[in-house]
């Protein structure tokens, strides 16, 4: 699997282009909620770095090519910073404005605690600002092997106690085997549980990621998986879940699937059942659902020509907002007929030896 992953991997790696170094992936400001269930907005800051260095040295996960979008050319402290100034520049002065009623979050297209992607210069430099503005919260992304002392400390130097600091790990199921031969995580139970101690005792907490519905497992093991795994990381302690519902990368083992029709990305009936189940049995977690990829071919949908996609996205969107459960139970009494098609998909899936695809 991994020479596969690895070779697949490099072949796409080639069409990298080149990009300003110093000028970020991506920033936007959107409605948000924060961790004591308060409304507000985040600020996104996607960070161009090399990429992560887990798809570098093994082929990375087979249903992520988010390496697609680091640079192919080194990336400096320097870039970094003025990727992060150039960003945060633009909604300072909102900021300010509107004192505790901002989160800023940090994304890169691997771990932003690795110094690999992001040197200890620029963590220091970026956690530096950020400390000195009246916002709420702070999110961060990595892989558990770099929730460490050392990295916390670096937090917790400069972001102060009252500001609610979460790190997004990329959990994805709580079942090792399917995280690590299916999705070919590299990451064991062992870390996760290690990593959720470590930020315990910074005071920060851990978000997970879950997939919803990875490869080489059907749709009803995906809604059961699902509903265990959050069920599962909320138990040791997690402080938020989120949940990512499959999308067909480009130049991913799982588009290699898709198209060879041998993978479906999860039904939108499947993710409201998997949010009613874990929201009604914690009602008091924030239980949230990424939208993105809804409701191409390639991302979570009903049949494609169904009206009942578009819907179900907004009621997605708000429940993350809202954490009213009412929303979910509603989408799923819809009447729409393609319920129907989707329970007679599992029912028949369930007979087969292997997952079915249904591009449709």
């Amino acid at each position: 699997m991994e020479s596969y992953l690895k070779e697949l991997r490099n072949k796409h790696l080639k069409k990298r282009k080149k990009k300003n170094p110093n000028m970020p992936i991506a920033t936007w400001v959107q409605d948000d909620i924060f961790l004591d269930k308060t409304i507000g907005k985040s600020l996104t800051i996607i960070l161009r770095t090399v990429g992560c260095r887990w798809a570098y040295e093994s082929g990375g996960c087979t249903m992520c090519s988010y390496l697609m979008d680091s640079s192919p050319i080194k990336i400096s402290a320097e870039n970094i910073i003025n990727q992060f100034e150039h960003a945060l520049n633009k909604y300072k002065e909102e900021i300010i404005k509107n004192p505790k009623n901002y989160s800023i979050k940090l994304f890169t297209s691997g771990s932003f605690l690795d110094e690999f992607e992001v040197p200890k210069e620029a963590k220091e430099h970026i956690f530096k600002k950020i400390g000195e503005l009246p916002i709420k919260e702070v999110a961060v992304e990595s892989r558990p092997e770099f929730i460490t002392d050392d990295n916390l400390k670096i937090i917790r130097k400069y972001i102060d106690n009252e500001i609610n600091v979460e790190i997004g790990v990329g959990i994805e199921t709580l079942n090792e085997k399917i995280r690590n031969v299916s999705i070919h995580k590299g990451v064991s139970t062992e870390d996760i549980k290690s990593a959720i101690e470590t930020a315990k005792k910074y005071n920060i907490g851990i978000k997970a990621y879950l997939l919803i519905k990875p490869p080489f497992i059907t749709e009803k093991q995906a809604v059961v998986d699902s509903i265990h795994s959050a069920n599962e990381c909320i138990r040791m302690g997690c402080s938020r879940i989120s949940y990512c519902p499959a999308t067909v990368h480009k130049g991913t083992l799982i588009e290699l699937l898709w198209k060879k029709n041998q993978y479906r990305p999860p039904f939108l009936w499947s993710v409201l059942e998997i949010l009613k189940e874990v929201k009604s049995q914690n009602p008091d977690k924030l239980i949230m659902c990424d939208t993105s990829g809804i409701p191409s071919n390639r991302g979570a949908h009903n049949k494609m020509d169904c009206k009942c996609n578009y819907e179900i996205k907004e009621i997605l969107n708000d429940f993350t907002i809202t954490q009213d459960l009412s929303l979910i139970e509603g989408a799923l009494d819809m009447g729409c007929e393609c319920k129907k098609y989707w329970e007679e998909f599992i029912n028949f899936e369930e007979k087969n030896i292997v997952p079915l695809g249904d591009n449709k």
